[in-house]
């Protein structure tokens, strides 16, 4: 199926613009130095998936508000953010397949601009007027933190299974989709509402759905996404693919994959993965969840709002790169 970003946005479109114009206003700073870097940032800015996301959300539960505005550009600031601070941590030189903010700028300056995201999200946050969504962003904040560390202490500790690294992923992106899915729901003032309470779940089967596809691009030669493949790997970082391949091998094979593994040996990893049947058990993963999230939007009306989401669920699934 060939979906794009311009078929899921039409529900949206009169939004579009006052969310650009909006986030823009956001990252408005004296400090030269901050401007430089908020324009570095977004040249290599992404899809927008996320706030597009809350905007569908909030649609679907009845309509979008300056809440659901300023709650959508308050988590794309925090992903931002994120990204800034695991680039220094990973000590990445490329975002999207540009020069990172820490390429440029080095890594203290680059902390330093990760925190001015991460207070202009705040910021935005406070202008939602919304308890329910600052509190939403403030948690989001606390969680990212928790799947981080959870994810340096797997490679630290050497924990390869797949329980613990659904708990890392739980945290690090599922929990985004579904704060993005909240915030849209909270907005439209449908907190108490049972329906609108599946689009929630849905955001967590969604952001489970990205991580995992994001997982198989990293053993393709020709991604696209701007990252070398192998980059988990080099980062010391298994994931599913190869987890599942040595969750499944002998003593022996897990010493083989072990040291492969510590040695960076990654053509030796793709073709074991692709044999071994890694890629093909994520790729059953990702049809699970995306069926899980679909599932979630059978008692939504038949509208263009709920047709985009569930285009955007199929996107997220299905994306090439």
């Amino acid at each position: 199926m060939n979906l794009s970003i311009q078929q899921i946005i039409a529900p949206i479109t009169d939004y579009i613009d006052c969310y650009k114009e909006t986030y823009q206003l956001a990252l408005k700073s004296n400090n030269a130095l901050v401007q430089q870097m908020v324009e570095h940032v977004n040249t290599s800015s992404g899809k927008q998936m996320r706030p597009i996301l809350v905007m569908l959300c909030a649609q679907a539960c009845g309509q979008v508000s300056y809440a659901t505005i300023h709650g959508a550009i308050s988590l794309e600031l925090l992903h931002v953010a994120t990204l800034i601070h695991d680039d220094v941590i990973d000590e990445s030189d490329q975002r999207r397949g540009k020069p990172s903010l820490m390429a440029k700028f080095k890594s203290k300056t680059s902390v330093l601009g990760g925190d001015f995201f991460l207070s202009s999200a705040l910021s935005e946050a406070v202008k939602t007027q919304h308890i329910g969504i600052v509190g939403v962003v403030a948690n989001m904040g606390q969680i990212l933190v928790d799947g981080e560390l959870l994810q340096l202490t797997a490679s630290k500790e050497a924990i390869y299974n797949e329980n613990y690294y659904f708990n890392v992923i739980k945290a690090k992106t599922a929990s985004l989709f579904s704060a993005c899915t909240k915030i849209g729901v909270l907005s439209a003032g449908k907190e108490n509402d049972e329906k609108a309470q599946r689009l929630i779940e849905m955001g967590e089967y969604i952001g489970t759905c990205f991580q995992l596809k994001d997982d198989i691009f990293d053993y393709q030669q020709n991604n696209d996404l701007g990252k070398p493949v192998g980059n988990d790997i080099q980062e010391g970082k298994m994931t599913l693919p190869l987890l599942y391949v040595y969750e499944h091998a002998t003593s022996a094979e897990k010493e083989d994959i072990l040291q492969a593994f510590n040695n960076k040996d990654i053509d030796y990893i793709q073709q074991l993965v692709v044999e071994k049947g890694g890629i093909a058990y994520t790729q059953q993963k990702i049809n699970y969840y995306k069926e899980k999230a679909l599932q979630c939007l059978q008692d939504f009306e038949e509208t263009p709002t709920r047709k985009a989401l569930e285009q955007f669920i199929l996107l997220v699934a299905e994306r090439q790169k």
